[in-house]
C-alpha cells in the first residue's frame, strides 16, 4: 500500500551512486498531436538530479526531430521529494500526497508547463498482492518480476486527470487530458536494467488502464512480451489484470503498432488495437534507449490516447547488433 510516506525519500544506508527515486509525468494534448514528458531522477546517495522535459509533435527516429527539449543532469538533489523545485525552472509538488500534484515549468525560448495532475484512483503498488496479481512475496522475486528489476524494488502507476496549460516557444495549449504518471525507487544501475514496455491507454475518466511488460529480445513477434503488472481503471474502481496476450509492430526498434487481449480479475475480456501518432527515441540514461510515442488506440467504439515507452539497454543491443568496421551495413531497407 502507498502511503503519503511514499512521496519522500527511502534512502538506505548503502544507497551510494546508483539508489535513485524517479517521477514521470506524461501529458498529452491529442488533437493537437503534442505529447511532453516530465522525468525526475535524483540520486539522495550522492545528492544530485537529473530534470528531462521533452515535447513531442512528429514520428520520427531521430531524437533531434523533437519539439522542444530540455535535460538538465548533476542538479542538486532536493531536501525533499515531495517538493522538488529546480534551478533548471522545474517545481513538482505532492499537493495532496499520493494522490494530486502540481508541475511548473519555466524553460528557455518562452516554454512553460503548468498543470494540475488529480488522481482518479489511488496509487497501484506493483508489489501489493490486493493490488496486483503478481504481486510476489520476497525481494528477489520482487526485483525479478517487478518489469525493471531492482530499480523497482518500490514502483507506483497512477491514473489521473491533467488540466492547465502548456506553452511551446509562445503558442499556448490547453491541456485536458487522462494519462498515467509513476514513482519508483531502487537501486538503478542502467548497465544490468532490463528490456521492457509500459503502456497506458486512456478513453476518459471512466475507462484507463496501465500496463507493466516483459520484453525478451532474442523471442519472436507475439511470444516476446509477457505481463509483469496491470490494471484497468473502469467507472472509478481498479482492477488487477491477471493475462495478458500482446502483439507489438515494429519498424527496426521503432513501436509503430499493437494488438493487445486482456484479462482482469473479473475475467473481463479487453481487446484493443493501437498505433503511433508521434514519437521519437528518449535516452533517460546514457546506457538505455527508450522508444516513447503517444498511441491512438481504438476499443470497440471509442478512440483513446496513451503513453507508449518500449525500453532496451544499449549493452544488450550492442550484443545483439554491434559490428565491425569489415562488416556490411544491415539496411532498414536493403536488409
Amino acid at each position: 500500500m502507498i502511503t503519503a510516506q511514499d512521496l519522500e525519500f527511502h534512502t538506505p544506508p548503502n544507497a551510494g551512486h546508483t539508489w535513485a527515486e524517479t517521477y514521470f509525468f506524461p501529458i498529452i494534448i491529442p488533437e493537437e498531436r503534442l505529447m511532453i514528458t516530465v522525468y525526475v531522477v535524483v540520486r539522495p546517495g550522492i545528492g544530485v538530479m537529473v530534470n528531462d522535459i521533452a515535447i513531442y509533435g512528429s514520428l520520427s527516429q531521430n531524437r533531434s526531430d523533437l519539439v522542444y527539449f530540455h535535460v538538465e543532469p548533476h542538479l542538486p538533489a532536493p531536501a525533499k521529494f515531495s517538493d522538488i523545485r529546480s534551478p533548471m525552472g522545474l517545481s513538482v509538488q505532492a499537493v495532496n500526497a499520493p494522490r494530486d500534484y502540481r508541475i511548473d515549468y519555466v524553460g528557455y525560448d518562452d516554454t512553460e508547463i503548468h498543470v494540475d495532475w488529480i488522481g482518479l484512483m489511488d496509487p497501484f503498488d506493483i508489489h501489493d498482492p490486493n493490488h496486483s496479481p503478481k504481486a510476489a512475496k520476497t525481494q528477489a522475486e520482487q526485483h525479478a518480476g517487478s518489469g525493471l528489476g531492482a530499480a523497482w524494488g518500490g514502483h507506483f502507476d497512477l491514473t489521473g486527470q491533467v488540466r492547465g496549460t502548456v506553452k511551446i516557444r509562445g503558442q499556448e495549449y490547453k491541456v485536458n487530458c487522462v494519462e498515467r504518471m509513476d514513482h519508483s525507487w531502487g537501486f538503478r544501475n542502467p548497465i544490468v536494467m532490463n528490456a521492457q514496455d509500459s503502456i497506458s491507454a486512456s478513453f476518459g475518466e471512466d475507462l484507463a488502464l496501465h500496463l507493466i511488460t516483459h520484453l525478451d529480445l532474442d523471442a519472436p513477434t507475439g511470444s516476446d512480451q509477457k505481463l509483469a503488472h496491470a490494471y484497468i481503471l473502469e467507472d472509478g474502481k481498479v482492477y488487477g489484470i491477471k493475462d495478458c496476450k500482446l502483439e507489438t509492430t515494429r519498424l527496426g526498434n521503432v513501436v509503430t503498432a499493437m494488438d493487445i487481449q486482456l484479462t482482469d480479475v473479473r475475467d473481463k475480456q479487453f481487446q484493443m488495437y493501437a498505433y503511433s501518432e508521434i514519437g521519437a527515441p528518449w535516452n533517460a540514461y546514457a546506457a538505455t534507449v527508450t522508444y516513447t510515442s503517444m498511441m491512438r488506440w481504438i476499443y470497440k467504439d471509442r478512440i483513446g490516447h496513451g503513453c507508449v515507452m518500449e525500453t532496451m539497454g544499449l549493452p544488450a543491443l550492442s550484443k545483439r547488433h554491434g559490428r565491425r568496421w569489415t562488416e556490411g551495413y544491415r539496411s532498414l531497407f536493403t536488409g
